[in-house]
């Protein structure tokens, strides 16, 4: 009976120190984990960039500028770069002229149109906007209307889609975006958080927040003859 209860009162000792461990963190060397006698990390300043850097004198996007903000975002969050990433790192305007308010980069990891499905990493800079747009079907390709969700890995973003309009928006909309914004249901999103479109055809758009985002995509087969978006001028 002794043993028995020595085993037990063992386990419970055990399964308490592992509750410590997962709920409070104070069970198993907490003082480190707290980095007690540590100094208090300086919180980053964010990275701030200016449109004009972003085009040539005659007014020609360089891609090439664009490029390089990316990789210091990826710096800046310590994103792990490599070849794959440098070599194949797309980047967009959307043909607005406005950079630094609305454009993307993205690497695609994978865009399987026999078995429908893709993923891709999506970077946007500090206030930067993914506009608002949907996906339609193409069935002479026999490609249905793309659903899609993101996974925040680093920063924050705020995604927005149908719904009941969120009365106090997380962000300040650009001036020039807004007579293209007709879905305001936000969505506020941070490292692990995932959402996506509720349906097909769902309109949709996003504004990273203050330090930028990078979010992994995960979604059916992409083209971007599928894409519509609410502003015409937009060539993507």
């Amino acid at each position: 009976m002794n043993d028995r209860l020595n085993r037990r009162a063992a386990c419970g000792a055990l399964v308490g120190l592992g509750g410590g461990l997962l709920l409070g963190g104070r069970a198993l060397g907490a003082e480190k984990a707290e980095g007690k006698g540590k100094p208090a990390k300086k919180p980053k300043t964010p990275l701030v960039f200016q449109n004009a850097d972003f085009y040539t004198p005659d007014g020609k996007f360089n891609e090439e500028a664009a490029k390089k903000a990316y990789l210091a975002l990826c710096r800046y969050f310590g994103y792990p770069l490599n070849d794959n990433v440098r070599k194949n790192l797309y980047v967009t305007d959307f043909a607005l002229g406005r950079f630094t308010e609305v454009g993307l980069a993205c690497v695609v990891w994978m865009n399987e149109k026999k078995w429908n499905y893709a993923s891709l990493e999506v970077f946007l800079l500090p206030g930067q906007v993914i506009p608002e747009h949907w996906h339609v079907a193409i069935e002479s390709e026999g490609v249905a209307p793309k659903m899609e969700s993101w996974t925040v890995r680093y920063g924050s973003t705020f995604a927005y889609g149908e719904g009941e309009p969120t009365p106090t928006l997380g962000v300040k909309i650009h001036e020039k975006e807004k007579p293209f914004l007709t879905v305001m249901h936000e969505t506020a999103l941070r490292p692990g958080d995932v959402t996506g479109v509720g349906k097909p055809m769902e309109k949709h758009w996003q504004q990273a927040g203050p330090e930028g985002c990078i979010l992994t995509e995960t979604s059916t087969y992409h083209t971007a003859a599928a894409v519509r978006f609410t502003n015409p001028a937009i060539k993507f």
